[in-house]
């Protein structure tokens, strides 16, 4: 079995075991749980203090030569109440434990405490090897949920991703009020509990092994030998003693890595191996096609209580191997899973005389690349339907929420004195094996800083669930950022994981020409757009022809044309479906142009005052912001692409799941103003809102109007009044925040400044009555059919002290104006079916 404190401790105390003097061991009253995971199971052996509290294996967790192993995935789960850590004064984790590799930037190997609303972690305490940027760390938080996360307070430490076996101590001391992080025995940082983080508020929902408490954060993958926990705050030389001590008391050998593969393109793979207690050497014997080597020496053993020893196995890069690594000492053993294959067969480069700016296109190690969120090396031995070719895929995405992951290449400049590739003007060719479900991309950026359009390049794909070709190029400009990128992610769109295989990237041998057109849809008032074309390896002039109605400029480029700009121009009125085709010689490529028109399909509500909205005919992206969340998107679709959800002309904007579409008013409102929107609403899935913020500082929130077209095409209509005083920067938007619609499409949006606000009005009276009741304003009145309804009051100077809506429905309403007004004289507007009326009351 592992050594458990209660024997460390005797062995300490009694001399069993020879000790430096800077070490102490722990007191055993504290000890109150541990998982040794030495029967088979994740229970808890500290009878003796406490109820034991049980884990249950999760989602593929095994347990396999006395550690809980998640190398394939899952993870552990404990009860939290039953744990209660809550109820400690001061709290020590410790866990030993052996990544696999290849984890992402955020995983945790324990976590007590909540999974908010919005997926974020609430009210935790965790331990993490891989924390971004900050390497390793251990934090606590209790100050939510007001901010999702809250604030943490934590220590840091080296990133552990290495395969070796690592002692990892978190200590929370509640009475000095610090949090500690300790690696393999050392101190690596203290710092203060701040902002009310306190171990009698941590959330009680839960305990994970090898998951975190963020929803969107990936399992860890690797081998956890033991996770203790005391109800006291060690001190440094009783981490030390724990760390010296090890794990084990019974003889062990345990390895970096539970599995390995080979293939051709990846012939040699290296795992640590570690032995505890033994009394022999561990003899390595390996299937054939596989030699053991350290350092460039075939070997057949390892001395026996090696530490962390680096063994590189090395693949003939033929022979079929399928089987196992066994090591050997006396009665122990342990086993490495190992397949080998070869790829020659499925994998036949591009190139063979130009070096692939990928130095692992097999995608069989994250080492190479970076990125965010979830990706993972997927092999022949743990998902061999999602590897194409070789020994591995790489896997992006967590298969359940779009936007979860990106696998990112950083190539460097050439000549930048770091071993950078790309070279400033020049044609490159990316080709990459791709399975999605749903949308990826792949995306190239800071490569033409001088060239907006060519500095961010995303070629989008969806494969349905087949493996399929993704195969482009694109064309450098003269000026590249010191650090360009290129990557493979589902932001922003409905991919949600993705499979990648035989990953290549060269300089263009052959004649081609790279331009960053896309299909472009043109109306009567949309009439002109550019792109860059970039040549290469070309022997003549490039001819540009276009279809009728369409004229390029120029209407020639030169062969050796860098970042050259040509100009399509409409003529407004010439129907047109057709391409503009790029030729030198051999080398072409063309775009696709189609055209629309705008009469027959709008009418302006004003034609004698300015539409605040910038592009009404929503043509141009840039005049707009918003913001997207959770896998949601939005920007400017065509009849192109989305034929079906362009109400007029060539484009509308569309809004995916959360997502939002406005327009900052800044300086365009004038105070005490009545103002009318308009636009074309096709909703799918439910309800957005159109709405106001900043109108009037003298109303909190958001004054919306909610719309559920059923998919079909409606206009919507919204009015709001500015108050005296309106916010820096008032914003009209169109979102479904808080509704449940999945997409929107708009178009032909608009909003105008109304006649003013007066008092007297020749209007026919709506008001069934008005009255004050309980010192507040109330207004009946009648409907012939559910509609908006919007009440607003003014002094009698104009100024408007309070703006309300309400659903009203058919028959007798009655609405209680919620403000609370001094004595005085106030108008009264009542707005319902486009109709306005005003009635004078006294207070």
């Amino acid at each position: 079995m592992k050594k458990t404190y209660l024997f460390l401790c005797l062995s300490f105390v009694f001399g069993i075991s020879s000790l430096t003097s800077a070490q102490t061991a722990p007191d055993p009253s504290t000890l109150m749980h541990q998982w040794t995971f030495d029967d088979g199971t994740a229970n808890d052996i500290v009878v003796p203090n406490v109820t034991p509290v049980n884990g249950t294996l999760m989602d593929g967790a095994t347990i396999t030569n006395n550690a809980l192993n998640t190398t394939k995935g899952g993870w552990v789960d404990l009860s939290g109440p039953d744990l209660a850590i809550n109820m400690y004064s001061s709290i020590t984790t410790e866990v030993w434990f052996t990544a696999a590799g290849g984890n992402g930037d955020y995983t945790m190997l324990t976590v007590y405490g909540n999974t908010g609303t919005g997926g974020g972690g609430e009210n935790y305490l965790c331990t993490n090897p891989t924390h971004g940027s900050q390497g390793s760390r251990t934090a606590i938080t209790t100050d939510n949920p007001d901010n999702w996360s809250g604030d943490e307070s934590g220590a840091n430490g080296p990133k552990c991703d290495d395969g070796v076996l690592h002692h990892l101590v978190s200590v929370v001391d509640g009475v000095n009020m610090t949090i500690s992080l300790y690696i393999d025995g050392v101190l690596q940082q203290t710092n203060p509990l701040l902002f009310n983080n306190m171990i009698g508020l941590l959330g009680t929902d839960h305990f994970y092994f090898a998951k975190s408490d963020w929803a969107a954060d990936p399992t860890w993958k690797g081998l956890m030998q033991k996770v203790s926990i005391y109800n006291a705050a060690l001190t440094p030389d009783q981490v030390l003693y724990l760390y010296n001590h090890g794990a084990e008391d019974k003889e062990v050998i345990t390895t970096g890595n539970a599995t390995m593969v080979f293939d051709s393109n990846y012939p040699a793979a290296t795992t640590t191996i570690t032995g505890e207690n033994l009394s022999f050497p561990i003899t390595i014997t390996n299937p054939a096609g596989v030699t053991a080597q350290i350092q460039g020496v075939n070997v057949t053993s390892v001395p026996a209580n090696s530490l962390n020893t680096n063994v590189t196995f090395v693949y003939d890069g033929v022979t079929p191997v399928d089987g196992v690594i066994t090591l050997t000492s006396g009665s122990s053993t342990n086993t490495i899973q190992v397949k080998g294959v070869s790829d020659a067969a499925c994998f036949v480069p591009l190139y063979t005389d130009v070096a692939n700016l990928i130095t692992d296109p097999g995608m069989n190690t994250l080492t190479p690349f970076a990125g965010w969120g979830t990706k993972t090396v997927e092999t022949l031995i743990n998902d061999p339907a999602d590897v194409y070719c070789g020994a591995s895929s790489i896997k992006v995405g967590d298969g359940i929420n779009p936007g979860s992951g990106s696998l990112d290449f950083h190539p460097g400049v050439l000549n930048d004195g770091n071993g950078g590739l790309l070279a400033p003007n020049t044609t490159y060719r990316i080709k990459v094996m791709a399975k999605t479900t749903g949308v990826f991309r792949v995306g190239i950026e800071r490569t033409d800083l001088n060239h907006p359009a060519n500095n961010v390049i995303l070629h989008e794909f969806d494969t349905a669930g087949q493996w399929q070709s993704v195969d482009f190029d694109f064309a450098t400009g003269d000026a590249i950022d010191v650090d360009p990128v290129i990557y493979i992610n589902d932001w922003n769109l409905t991919g949600t994981s993705a499979f990648v295989d035989n990953w290549e990237i060269y300089p263009v041998q052959d004649p081609v020409i790279t331009s960053t057109a896309k299909p472009y849809a043109f109306d009567d008032q949309y009439r002109t757009d550019s792109f860059y074309v970039t040549a290469a390896n070309l022997v003549g002039d490039i001819a540009i022809t276009t279809p009728a109605g369409i004229t390029a400029t120029p209407a020639t480029l030169p062969a050796g044309s860098l970042s050259a700009v040509v100009t399509l121009t409409y003529d407004g009125s010439t129907p047109v479906n057709g391409n503009v085709t790029l030729t030198s010689g051999i080398a072409t490529t063309s775009v696709l142009v189609e055209t629309a028109s705008n009469s027959g399909c709008f009418t302006p509500l004003y034609l004698d005052r300015p539409n605040l909205i910038p592009d009404l005919y929503l043509n141009n992206q840039s005049k707009f912001n918003g913001w997207a969340h959770n896998g949601g998107s939005w920007g400017l679709i065509s009849i192109i692409d989305n034929p079906d959800s362009v109400y007029c002309g060539s484009h509308s904007a569309k809004l995916y799941k959360s997502a939002d579409i406005e327009v900052p008013l800044t300086g365009l409102l004038t105070p005490n103003t009545n103002y009318i929107s308009r636009v074309m609403v096709r909703t799918i899935g439910g309800s957005f809102h159109i709405g106001i913020n900043g109108e009037d500082t003298n109303v909190t929130g958001d004054l919306v109007d909610s719309i559920n077209t059923n998919g079909a095409w409606q206009s919507m209509t919204f009015e709001f009044n500015t108050g005296a005083a309106m916010a820096t920067t008032p914003v009209i938007f169109f979102n479904n925040d808080m509704n449940s619609g999945t997409s929107a499409f708009l178009d032909n949006w608009e909003l105008y400044k109304k006649d003013t606000v007066s008092a007297v009005v020749n209007v026919k009276d709506q008001f069934s009555n008005l009255y004050v009741q309980n010192g507040k304003i109330v207004a009946e009145f009648d409907l012939d059919h559910d509609s908006q309804v919007q009440l607003t009051v003014y002094t009698v100077q104009g100024a408007m002290v309070s703006d309300e809506k309400m659903a009203g429905i058919a028959g007798r309403n009655k609405k209680v104006v919620n403000a609370v007004f001094p004595t005085g004289v106030y108008m009264v507007k009542l707005t319902k079916d486009g109709q306005t009326s005003f009635r004078k009351l006294i207070l």
